[in-house]
């Protein structure tokens, strides 16, 4: 199989939950595509499991000779549930799966550097990718609402929990690396407003050059812009669509009229003007300037110093709790809504295991002690822009075997997934005789003769 061939495996891996196979066959049909099993009146291709057994692969997945039929049987529980949502008439609104669509795309786009790319691995434009994986990603999020239908009423109690654990061997239990649970509120220096109106002329004045002819949109984005990253390929931002962007940018890029130059805009990030050169669908193509007001010392200052009073609040007076100055105060929208958590990226969990933390928080916070609040410190933003932070660490965890006391709400989720697969495992043994299912692939007929029993 060519490289590009791989590729697009990899990426129906990704896609592919349900049905996938009725792009990827008719992408492979005239290749590997074979009926490997029937479920009702649909069917398990070849390339359905070829496409995702390339996705498990590249991302690590051993296999021990099993891992086909593994997909085989994945993709059957799945078409069981897909016949019953129908049955049950399911309705997912096309918002929902525009918004599913886009999000995966936009994964593949920036993976694979760009849409361009993309468009070559599949030998189509990006307009009837989608319009072909549609309907796939409604059968998954039907699937998906089917699942969590069957599931919705399952719970534990505690005396459940208790029972889970009892029955863990104690040589089962797993070793739990050392953690913290912290937090952190963030103040960013605030450009004055003498710096806004001269960032802002300064733009404005650049714009009306381009307008003059004096200069093109390219080359001025070269050679002014201070998103180097764009300004680099004249300001080129590719192809995005909804999401993608912050909202006051997705707001002109949809409006705009193709080849067009904006009026200066401003985001967070600063003054822009963009010029969208195309758009098809829900994808637009645009170039822009961004030219942010100049911060200066005294703005550091400033932000250091209402840094100072919030700790103060909290440390000093006591008048406010950390969580609570940071919802009220933080700068960072992506912490301040949970009190400034700093969370697992790996489980959205409040306790991050200490190999997982950044170098930056990883060293901050080694020498801190529970209840502690740091001193306002620099911060790098993820979006490499300079702040200060103080940081709060809550609780500190040493490394130990997982117990009730210390892990509770660990053990009650793996508790309740148990739970859950059991209900699961019920409905699919009613299921399935209620539905024709009919394995093809001799090397799975065996392994998987359950399902036709």
């Amino acid at each position: 199989m060519s490289c590009k061939e791989s590729l697009k495996n990899i990426i129906l891996g990704l896609f592919g939950a349900v049905l996938i196979g009725s792009f990827a066959g008719k992408a492979h049909a005239q290749t590997i595509d074979k009926i490997m099993a029937v479920v009702g009146e649909d069917v398990i291709l070849k390339s359905d499991i070829e496409g995702q057994y390339a996705y498990f692969v590249a991302n690590g997945q051993q296999d021990d000779g099993t891992l086909r039929c593994q997909i085989m049987e994945k993709l059957i529980v799945e078409l069981l549930l897909l016949n019953k949502a129908r049955q049950d008439s399911i309705e997912i609104s096309d918002d929902q799966v525009d918004s599913e669509l886009d999000r995966k795309l936009n994964y593949f786009i920036q993976g694979y550097g760009g849409v361009k790319q993309l468009e070559e691995i599949y030998g189509k434009p990006v307009i009837e990718i989608r319009a072909d994986l549609k309907p796939d990603i409604k059968d998954q999020l039907m699937v998906e609402r089917m699942r969590q239908n069957i599931v919705s009423k399952v719970s534990v109690t505690p005396r459940d929990v208790k029972r889970f654990y009892s029955q863990i061997p104690r040589d089962s239990l797993p070793f739990l690396p050392a953690e913290v649970e912290m937090y952190h509120l963030v103040q960013r220096p605030k450009p004055t407003e003498t710096a806004r109106k001269e960032a802002k002329a300064e733009l404005e004045a650049i714009r009306q050059k381009v307008l003059r002819d004096e200069i093109s949109f390219e080359d001025a984005a070269k050679k002014y812009s201070v998103d180097f990253g764009s300004a680099r390929v004249g300001g080129d931002l590719g192809e995005f669509g909804r999401g993608r962007m912050v909202p006051e940018f997705e707001e002109v890029a949809f409006k705009a009229k193709i080849g067009d130059v904006s009026q200066v805009f401003e985001s967070d990030f600063g003054f822009h003007i963009m010029k969208v050169y195309n758009r098809v669908g829900e994808l637009v193509s645009a170039r822009h300037i961004l030219i942010a007001p100049r911060l200066s010392s005294e703005d550091d200052e400033a932000a250091l110093a209402r840094l100072e009073e919030i700790r103060k609040m909290i440390v000093d007076e006591d008048t406010v709790q950390f969580q609570t100055a940071a919802i009220r105060y933080s700068h960072d929208e992506a912490t301040s809504s949970c009190g400034g958590c700093i969370k697992n990226p790996e489980t959205g969990e409040l306790r991050v295991p200490l190999d997982l933390l950044d170098a930056d928080f990883y060293l901050k916070v080694d020498d801190m002690k529970e209840g502690d609040v740091s001193e306002p410190m620099e911060w790098i933003q993820p979006d490499g822009k300079r702040a200060f932070h103080i940081l709060y660490l809550r609780r500190r965890i040493a490394p130990h075997v997982a117990n009730l006391e210390d892990d509770y709400q660990r053990i009650q989720e793996a508790a309740l997934q148990v739970k859950q697969a059991q209900k699961l495992d019920e409905w699919f043994l009613s299921a399935r005789k209620n539905v024709h299912i009919e394995i093809k692939d001799p090397a799975c007929k065996e392994v998987l003769t359950h399902w036709l029993q």
